[in-house]
């Protein structure tokens, strides 16, 4: 009976694998067990990570720790795939092969920076021409970020895919590898359409913005963001987004401003479609009823805004905002109520600065 042939291995294109997905590249490598484990870690990091982020309660500092984590074993993963393959082959392969620019090393170079590998392989033109288009790609990115996913998928499968065929030498004795890698590199890079997904469907980071004139102000004269002391400025959190959420009194949401729906706004609501509310003096009345509500305070009270020592019903498909600070907040008493179309999700966790980290009650 014949004896089956073990094929060397390319280290770099181990590399290649594993940086798509860790633990690929041990598996090519025949290191199948290593490979596994590590793609179950990579998997669970990845999956505890993700709940960390999403779970109100979960500290900050957990979520670093899995980022931080995660980071480290993709890392550590490409050396170890490099390792792998390296020690499975012959010592006369390894010599022929550290005598030429190994195409593998030119393409994982690429994918690193457009063009890196073309300059590796001594194509100096080339190279250039790829770093200035990977420099106005990102200026397309700026305003069209969709569109930058898209064509930067392509274009980066395609330089990756130059640097490999401009190698001098390359072992293979087919296309096929070639082109399923390239394929690998295109899906990986449309993954990043899961970015903006999770964005726009899960969930996305907002900043409490700190005015220019705010830095004019002594400290003890400066009124403070309308959510004040629940957020304060320069606050980063966490909004989740869901088709699903119906607002409830008492819930921090983030909504489009309705004289610029550009900008988010982030405030406490405090009546419902169809509710009557009402403000006497510094007191809060749902449906005619007292409810327990921080003191309203404001000295900016004109005649005709909204609640205000008159009764207001708010209308069908809307919900109506106080911010915490109520004596410096710009809310539903001044711009009305909110359609329930500009709710853009629950505001749930502080997630920097670390000491303000936590859920948002």
């Amino acid at each position: 009976m014949e004896k089956k042939r073990n094929y060397p291995k390319e280290p770099w294109l181990a590399v290649v694998l594993s940086s798509c997905w860790a633990g690929i590249g041990q598996i090519y490598s025949g290191r199948v067990s290593r490979g596994c484990i590590i793609l179950l870690i990579d998997i669970s990091l990845l999956i505890f990570y993700f709940w960390s982020v999403l779970s109100p309660k979960c500290d900050i500092l957990i979520t670093i720790g899995l980022l931080l984590a995660l980071v480290a074993v993709r890392i550590w993963n490409l050396f170890d795939a490099h390792k792998c393959a390296r020690k499975t082959n012959p010592e006369d392969f390894e010599a022929e092969r550290k005598q030429n620019k190994d195409p593998w090393l030119a393409l994982f170079l690429s994918d690193l920076i457009p063009g890196l590998g073309q300059i590796y392989l001594k194509k100096w033109l080339w190279g250039i021409l790829f770093i200035i288009n990977g420099g106005l790609m990102l200026i397309v990115a700026y305003k069209y970020k969709l569109l930058y996913i898209g064509l930067w998928g392509v274009l980066a499968t395609f330089i990756c895919y130059h640097a490999y065929i401009s190698a001098p030498i390359r072992r293979e004795k087919s296309k096929r590898t070639i082109l399923i890698i390239a394929a690998a590199i295109l899906c990986y890079h449309l993954l990043s359409y899961y970015n903006t997904l999770f964005k726009a469907y899960v969930a996305e980071a907002f900043r409490i913005p700190t005015p220019r004139y705010v830095y004019f102000i002594p400290p003890e004269s400066r009124g403070g963001p309308s959510m004040k002391p629940t957020l304060v400025y320069r606050d980063r959190v966490l909004v989740r987004k869901s088709k699903k959420y119906v607002p409830k009194r008492g819930d921090v949401v983030a909504f489009k401003f309705p004289e610029d729906r550009k900008i988010p706004f982030i405030m406490r609501v405090a009546a419902l479609s169809g509710e009557t509310i009402e403000i006497k003096g510094k007191m809060l009345f749902i449906n005619r009823q007292k409810v327990k509500w921080p003191t309203i305070e404001t000295s900016e009270y004109t005649q005709g805004q909204f609640g205000v020592e008159e009764a207001y019903k708010v209308p069908e498909n809307c919900f109506f905002v106080l911010g915490d600070n109520t004596a410096n907040s710009n809310d539903s008493r001044f711009f009305g109520p909110i359609p329930l179309s500009d709710l853009i999700g629950k505001a749930y966790k502080i997630y920097w600065p670390i000491g303000r980290s936590g859920p948002i009650e």
